[in-house]
């Protein structure tokens, strides 16, 4: 998909928010990596303006960085999932009320060419940064370098919830959101869960907590019906992967 079609098919889901003119800032960037960030006007969908420190991490001139340019400098191996998760994002956030809006942060990471021609793996996080009473009007955008951190090439994306909201991890579809809300582990058994990554038995379990072996099985057994899961080692990847341990 090239740009404009990516561009027209955002907007068909943009255009379900009506327009006013009040402002309200989300302002949660604090970062150590090297990173620079502009903001993306939602209505008029273009870049309005782009921090200095893009020219010492990506080589471009800030005023030069369009979004045309921004989407062209993909990796055309990751373009199809940058798409995706864009997607995914918005239909995320459009199930919000605007309020919830202000208080979630979208996360994913992809490759995008410096002028150099050399690649980096970037992380972005989008946050609202310029909403009425039922729009968020523009959203800033922050890029991490995080090449010389993550350890694989796998594209993730993540819904950051903020002040007691929830958070979803490693979101490939929908659906993912809606088995992440409905797994709710009790206290007890997170502490049970991180006592089978450490390798104990149910015996050992038992003797740790003070409680019988009956009530650990009966513990495991509710934790496996919880997650959907038939054994302890799928259980212990999928809450991994979902970072619920």
């Amino acid at each position: 998909m090239e740009w404009n079609e990516f561009l027209d098919s955002a907007s068909t889901l943009l255009n379900k928010l009506s327009l006013e003119d009040n402002r309200s800032i989300n302002d949660y960037i604090d970062l150590k990596l090297p990173t620079y960030y502009f903001i993306f006007d939602c209505i008029d969908s273009q870049i309005i303006t782009s921090s200095n420190e893009m020219s010492s991490v990506l080589g471009y001139k800030a005023e030069d960085f369009n979004i045309e340019l921004f989407f062209n400098k993909i990796h055309p191996e990751d373009k199809d999932t940058f798409i995706k998760h864009e997607h995914l994002a918005l239909e995320f956030c459009l199930s919000l009320n605007i309020e919830q809006q202000k208080h979630y942060k979208i996360i994913h990471d992809f490759r995008i060419m410096k002028q150099n021609g050399e690649y980096i793996r970037v992380l972005q996080q989008t946050g609202a940064y310029e909403i009425n009473d039922s729009a968020v009007l523009k959203t800033i955008i922050q890029h991490i370098d995080i090449t010389n951190v993550k350890g694989n090439e796998l594209m993730e994306l993540h819904f950051i919830g903020l002040h007691g909201q929830p958070s979803y991890y490693n979101i490939e579809d929908k659906a993912d959101i809606q088995k992440q809300a409905a797994i709710k582990f009790t206290k007890r058994e997170l502490i049970i869960l991180r006592l089978l990554d450490q390798g104990k038995t149910s015996e050992h379990i038992a003797n740790e907590l003070f409680i019988s072996i009956h009530t650990v099985r009966t513990h495991r057994k509710n934790i496996l019906q919880k997650a959907g899961c038939e054994n302890t080692i799928d259980l212990l990847k999928m809450v991994k992967k979902l970072k619920l341990l």
